[in-house]
């Protein structure tokens, strides 16, 4: 592929990645909002808040949610469209190594600071998980004849560590490779030989 044909799907995945960015923050602004306001009035009825699921109301966070996801999924359709379109197997200059740096400072942010904020909210906030709030009990047969029950606070804890855990792991072994790579692909390539046994170059060289 071409520098200009990665500049022009550079561009193409910044476009569609910041409209699904701004769609996403919207829909979630808006569909999160509160029906009435504190003196009784609608806010913004022609916007739905619980579609398709007007009949269950503990399905009202279906929507803002998958907005946010939506817009998670378009920051990370326009920050790779960056990286690849200008950064990406680019001799590096301080601009660039700029522009790479404030990306991974961003994407960092969204991992470890919004998605688990996110989370977060969702289950205290909204699903009220508690550590008093029994999401299942152990078979007795498995802790010798006690009763131990894990609670849904217990559940949380262990997916957001859980999280935490595997995304740093997965950054750790993604740098690794990509240093990796680096390295092979400054490596000078074997010389080719013709049939005479002489090294072929290009002309020139």
């Amino acid at each position: 592929m071409t520098e200009q044909q990665r500049r022009k799907w550079g561009i193409v995945g910044v476009v569609v990645g910041s409209v699904l960015l701004v769609i996403g923050v919207l829909a979630a602004h808006f569909t999160g909002l509160p029906e009435l306001d504190s003196i009784g009035r609608e806010i913004h009825p022609g916007i739905p808040r619980c579609a398709p699921f007007e009949n269950n109301p503990d399905a009202c966070w279906m929507l803002p949610t998958a907005s946010q996801g939506l817009a998670v999924l378009g920051s990370q359709i326009a920050m790779f469209s960056i990286v690849f379109g200008w950064i990406w197997d680019r001799k590096l200059t301080w601009a660039l190594a700029t522009v790479g740096a404030f990306l991974f400072t961003l994407e960092m942010i969204i991992l470890f600071g919004i998605i688990p904020n996110q989370w977060l909210n969702l289950t205290q906030g909204t699903f009220e998980w508690t550590q008093q709030k029994v999401a299942f009990t152990l078979p007795k047969w498995l802790v010798l004849n006690n009763d131990v029950s894990i609670s849904y606070g217990a559940i949380k804890d262990a997916v957001s560590g859980g999280y935490a855990a595997g995304v740093l792991g997965a950054i750790a072994v993604g740098a690794y490779q990509m240093q990796e790579w680096s390295k092979k692909r400054g490596e000078p390539k074997a010389p080719t030989f013709s049939t005479y046994g002489r090294p072929v170059v290009k002309g020139g060289e």
